[in-house]
């Protein structure tokens, strides 16, 4: 695997340069590099670094858009070459992500949707104004392994603990990691419903569904 070429696609994501991601991404196909390695070792090393920096706010939300928009690019250049050898990344999950009932704001969950898929998560996000149990048979017949639900208004959140109890009454609560977010959202309100986790921002949401899912 060429190191050098490695080097300049992670170059490329945290220099939020998307045309010379995808350039690179092509590049590297051409000279026969792992597909599968240049997301692992590429785009998602990319991605950690650029989520830890953001952490430290040494860039903020546009970059981080930006950047995620670069690290896309570029996992789409490489993808059909995966599908076409039959090959798909192990190290990463299943998210389903959604914004509850009565509630239309996505923007947030859009930007983990972006952060997930660039660092190697395969989503399944349904959308805004989505009922309890379209979440729980869209994840149970997907078989993702974390849920992430996201609500704005505070007249939405109690829907994320009527979500939790769903999972008891169905007797599946251990089958889904459920992680809890938006502008009202607190680490306090997602332990009184017994979520399992709380994402302040999109960066945190990748850290979770690292650490549930083990990518």
């Amino acid at each position: 695997m060429s190191e050098q070429l490695l080097e300049q696609l992670r170059d490329a994501i945290i220099g939020l340069d998307e045309t010379g991601a995808k350039e690179i991404a092509r590049r590297g196909l051409a000279e026969g590099v792992d597909p599968l390695g240049m997301i692992q070792h590429g785009i998602k090393a990319a991605m950690d670094d650029i989520g830890r920096r953001f952490s430290a706010e040494e860039l903020f939300l546009p970059e981080l858009m930006l950047s995620a928009n670069a690290a896309d690019a570029a996992v789409g250049v490489i993808e059909p070459a995966l599908i076409k050898a039959g090959t798909t990344s192990k190290t990463a999950g299943k998210v389903l992500l959604a914004t509850v009932e009565g509630d239309l704001h996505d923007i947030g969950k859009n930007i983990l949707a972006l952060l997930l898929k660039s660092s190697g998560f395969e989503v399944l996000d349904l959308g805004v104004d989505q009922k309890n149990d379209a979440i729980l048979e869209a994840a149970g017949s997907n078989e993702v392994g974390m849920i992430g639900l996201s609500a704005l208004l505070t007249t939405t959140m109690h829907r994320m603990k009527e979500f939790v109890e769903l999972l008891q009454e169905r007797g599946v609560r251990d089958r889904f990691k459920v992680v809890v977010g938006g502008a009202p959202i607190t680490r306090e309100f997602s332990d009184s419903i017994g979520a399992d986790g709380y994402g302040a921002d999109a960066v945190m949401g990748v850290e979770l569904a690292t650490k549930f899912l083990g990518a």
